[in-house]
Order: C-alpha cells, then sequence, then structure tokens
C-alpha cells in the first residue's frame, strides 16, 4: 500500500512537471521523491562547516602574520540551503579593489579591540547588520590578497533571524549566494583589471559577477576545496 501511495505522488509530480515543463524546465525522469517528499533546493552541510571551523585556529595564532584587516562571511542557514552575502565595491578612482566583489570588510581602526570588532563594525557600516545580534561560528585562517600583500582576518557569522541589507555608499550591490551553486561552479582564467593593469585569473562567474582573488580562496576554505 505504501509503494502505491509513493507511485501515486510520483505519477501527479510528473503530470504537473509536464504541465509546467517549458517554464521550470525540468524532466520527470529524473523527479526523485524519496519517502514521498520532493527536495527542491540543493543544500549546503553548515553543521560540518561548523565542526571545521571549531579546529581552526584564532586569526591571531595563524602562521600568515599579523592581520591589518578583518571580513565577515555572514551566511544565512535560511536562503536556499545556506547562502553568504557577497558585496560589489563602488568604483573609486585610486581604490585598487574599485569595483571587485568581495565580502564586507576593511582595516582595523584604533577604536576596535581586536579583528573580531572590526569584522562586526565593517559589517553594521557597509550592509547595516548587526552581528552582535547573531551567531558567531569562528575564525579562518588569515589570509593575504595577493595584489597588496595585504593580510587579513576572515571572520564566519550565521544569522540567528531575516535580516535587510542596508548597504553605504561603499557598496554599489549586495548578492546573497547559495553555497550549493558555488560548490557545482568550476573557477576559470577570467580577465580582470586592477587598476592600469589586467590579469588572467582563476574565477567563479555567478550571473555575470567575476568572484576572484581572496574572496575566491575564502570560499573555497568554506567548500573545503584546494587553493588554487
Amino acid at each position: 500500500m505504501q509503494d502505491f501511495r509513493i507511485k501515486g505522488v510520483h505519477a501527479i509530480a510528473c503530470w504537473i512537471t509536464r504541465a509546467l515543463r517549458e517554464t521550470v524546465q525540468i524532466d520527470c525522469r529524473t523527479l526523485v521523491l524519496p519517502n514521498a517528499v520532493a527536495a527542491l533546493t540543493d543544500t549546503f552541510d553548515l553543521e560540518l562547516l561548523k565542526g571545521r571551523l571549531r579546529k581552526k585556529p584564532p586569526a591571531s595564532e595563524s602562521d600568515q602574520g599579523e592581520p591589518v584587516a578583518a571580513v565577515a562571511i555572514i551566511i544565512n542557514p535560511n536562503d536556499r540551503g545556506g547562502s553568504i552575502l557577497l558585496i560589489r565595491r563602488t568604483e573609486r578612482v585610486g581604490d585598487p579593489w574599485s569595483g571587485q566583489m568581495a565580502f564586507p570588510g576593511g582595516h582595523k581602526s584604533h577604536d576596535d579591540r581586536d579583528f573580531l570588532a572590526t569584522a562586526i563594525r565593517e559589517a553594521r557600516e557597509e550592509v547595516g547588520i548587526d552581528l552582535q545580534e547573531h551567531e558567531l561560528l569562528g575564525p579562518l585562517p588569515v589570509m593575504y590578497s595577493r595584489t597588496r600583500r595585504v593580510p587579513v582576518a576572515p571572520y564566519v557569522f550565521q544569522l540567528k533571524a531575516d535580516v535587510a541589507v542596508k548597504s553605504n555608499d561603499e557598496v554599489a550591490e549586495s548578492f546573497w549566494v547559495p553555497l550549493s551553486t558555488l560548490s557545482e561552479i568550476n573557477a576559470s582564467k577570467t580577465e580582470v583589471r586592477v587598476e592600469e593593469d589586467k590579469l588572467n585569473v582563476d574565477a567563479y562567474v555567478y550571473h555575470g559577477n567575476v568572484i576572484w582573488g581572496l574572496t575566491l580562496r575564502i570560499i573555497n576554505l568554506l567548500l573545503n576545496r584546494e587553493q588554487s
């Protein structure tokens, strides 16, 4: 009887799929209903990420040297199985990171007690999110931006509730990008402009946005991928 019900549900799902195929482009032959429930979106294993972060040393203990800046990796666990907030920086003359995809962040100020405070402050200023109201999952190892050799301390946060992104004038756009989607994208060689130079770099291209450099390498840490 249970098999009959599952087959019946599968038949109904296929009928709906055929009716909507031109819109959603799903083939009912590939539709799988384990326990009669269809998974409509992929998910990212946040618990596995948390386990890896607990094993990481604090930023100050990294062998990459003392950082001078920090970034906030903000994860929304309720958005498409886990999404990260990326920003595209406003284009400014003389800014070496002008127009690039990045995480909220910046240089440590004299008023910041540590680099965690820097990440929290920068997120509040750039995207209007108070990370003190959410969960700190842990630090990632200090990493260098390769163009300017700036050591940066990344901190990973998970939202406890929905937030509204309120960007300041340093941010041209913001994007919630599913980690499951990034895990399916392969890096490809892409030409980017840095000040007056053109570089051919490894990059992820998401909806026309080129993600490369430090941002790409931090994403690879999140995805537990080998660094390029």
